[in-house]
């Protein structure tokens, strides 16, 4: 049976018995459009001042009337998934205008969204009844769009019946039936053209910025994340404004020519920079069946991916939670369930405060496990502090050298690679100087700007051998345009941590990509910096010789504080190797 969707309260009941019989109508296969039906379709839509809409399957059948008011139209869900893989949703829209125009933005968007086979609008004109019609086409060869909007210009509806259209005319759609079935198979092979031209997830980011030197500094960071978590970054779309549209986070009519544009590539994830409310989420996500993230959540990802120790999945689960619970929204009682017993009449609890208790539960069980992980690592601390063995924390930006750099001096075999936030789980290994002097170098979680409270707060107590230390070393990729704003970055963090006053080594990492003359701008700059150490030093922490002033350096820092019981030797001169690494294990074992 035919449905007739909209709001039909105030109308006569012959009024609505006419719409029914609309939906009972149909065409021939091969024309958009009966010439019958149009004018029907016409004189209900006048009569009552109101637009109406029809949907057509391929067969010609009405499968749904829809009425509007005098300006706008809502169109109905459907029921069955359809418009995968670059196949259409085997559903044509054919609408009314009260008055002569074309198609709308909306209607244009709707084409894409749900894919349909074909909108046509009609309406009243001099020579009769006039169409819009717009369908969606295979891109060029060469281009990244998996289909383009096409719209033809106002044409009498009879250039849209086989009978009559000219066959010179290859945009018309007619014979329909066999327009739609070969335009179906061009956009199927464009859409696997595009999807074998890309590796991974595709996905376009919408980025909202208020102007300043550091928005393609942060656009690339978010590009180097995708990269990171095996996301294909499409498109980078900007919008300057002072924050973020507090419902659509872009402005309305952007936003929709974004959606458009990320149906036209073919996209699966939207990417929002900065985080999105729970409200804007749900905002875009009603309109576009595509997942909508933003960048806290694309971080959360790539640390669930890169954690492996038990400590480190914890403390991932627990951000999680800690940031999903405040997004968790219900439908009012449609998902309730009911309780037995005195107390339990009503809607009862509802699905979403069972969902959300059960996460409170969860947060709470991690919080209890990671408090004993937290003992443990404080009884370890404790036993180093006995033997007197000093700490040096390796810190700074994600994606700086840190690994790299104890992979190096330590001669280990951390995981290094060239991506944001590689290492995760902390890396503890010690090594000894010349007269049996030993200390434990610590690699920790990199850096990032806007750094998710989420994860400062599951990882506090990972990050409290940083505030522990006796020395850090903080790593700057020298390389980096926007190295001084990684630097504040990782300096207002550090304040965070209570580590702010910690003595510090600044080592500017792959030097060997730069020239003297930068080399001496970078340690003028560090010059006017106040810390308590203000030294830099310049290496290349792939190559182990550049290391050995830093070495040098540690010791004689560690000895005259006090944590080295003999005066630093000058054995430096020579090769490195007489620094040795140890195995990894507690000092007191």
């Amino acid at each position: 049976m035919t449905k007739l969707h909209g709001d039909t309260s105030s109308l006569k009941p012959s009024h609505v018995r006419l719409l029914q019989r609309l939906g009972e109508r149909s065409v021939l296969p091969d024309r958009v459009l009966g010439p019958a039906l149009a004018r029907d379709l016409l004189d209900v839509a006048l009569e009552l001042n109101r637009r109406v809409g029809l949907f057509l399957d391929r067969r010609g059948r009405v499968t749904s009337v829809i009425l509007g008011d005098a300006h706008s139209m809502q169109l109905p869900e459907f029921d069955r998934v359809r418009g995968v893989a670059g196949r259409l949703r085997g559903i044509r829209l054919v609408l009314t205008h009260l008055v002569a125009q074309g198609l709308d933005r909306e209607e244009l968007a709707d084409l894409a969204k749900l894919r349909l086979d074909l909108v046509a609008s009609i309406h009243r004109g001099p020579a009769g009844i006039m169409a819009d019609v717009a369908v969606l086409s295979p891109p060029p060869p060469d281009a990244r769009e998996t289909f383009i909007t096409a719209t033809l210009p106002t044409v009498p509806l009879a250039l849209l019946d086989p009978d009559h259209g000219p066959p010179a005319r290859p945009d018309l759609p007619v014979p329909f039936d066999v327009f739609i079935r070969d335009r179906e198979a061009q956009l199927v092979a464009a859409t696997a053209r595009a999807r074998a031209e890309v590796d991974g997830t595709r996905a376009m980011a919408m980025v909202v910025h208020s102007g300043g030197p550091t928005v393609e500094a942060r656009t690339n960071e978010l590009r180097e994340l995708c990269q990171t978590a095996g996301v294909a970054l499409i498109d980078l779309v900007k919008q300057r404004r002072p924050h973020p549209d507090p419902r659509t986070f872009f402005g309305s009519g952007k936003l929709r020519e974004v959606l458009v544009h990320a149906l036209e590539q073919d996209v699966e994830v939207l990417i929002c920079d900065p985080e999105l409310s729970a409200s804007q989420a749900r905002t875009i996500a009603n309109l576009t069946d595509l997942k909508v993230i933003d960048r806290t959540m694309l971080i959360l990802d790539i640390f669930a991916k890169h954690a492996t120790s038990a400590d480190g999945k914890l403390q991932v689960e627990l951000a999680q939670l800690r940031y999903n619970l405040p997004k968790m929204v219900g439908k009012g009682t449609m998902m309730s369930r009911l309780a037995g017993g005195i107390g339990g009449q009503g809607p009862g609890e509802s699905k979403l405060e069972i969902d959300r208790r059960r996460a409170n539960d969860r947060i709470n069980d991690l919080e209890r496990r990671l408090e004993k992980l937290k003992k443990q690592r404080d009884q370890k601390r404790a036993r180093r502090r006995r033997n007197d063995v000093p700490v040096v924390a390796i810190v700074g930006y994600t994606n700086a050298g840190k690994s790299t750099l104890l992979n190096t001096v330590t001669q280990s075999k951390v995981d290094a690679e060239d991506k944001l936030f590689a290492t995760l789980d902390p890396t503890v290994r010690r090594i000894r100087f010349p007269n049996e002097r030993e200390i434990v170098m610590l690699d920790t979680v990199g850096f990032i700007r806007d750094l998710p409270p989420a994860l400062m707060q599951a990882f506090s107590a990972t990050l409290e051998e940083v505030a522990d230390a006796d020395l850090l070393l903080h790593v700057v990729d020298a390389t980096d345009p926007d190295k001084d704003q990684q630097i504040e970055t990782v300096e207002s963090i550090l304040g965070e941590l209570d580590a702010g006053s910690v003595p510090r080594f600044v080592v500017y990492n792959k030097c060997d990509g730069l020239l003297d003359e930068d080399i001496e701008v970078l340690e003028r700059r560090r010059r006017g910096v106040r810390l308590e150490v203000t030294r830099a030093f310049f290496i290349s922490a792939l190559q182990r010789p550049t290391t050995r002033e830093l070495l040098r350096a540690i010791e004689h820092h560690l000895w005259a504080r006090g944590r080295t019981a003999d005066p630093p030797t000058e054995a430096f001169e020579g090769e490195p190797a007489d620094v040795v690494p140890l195995p990894l294990r507690e000092p007191d074992d």
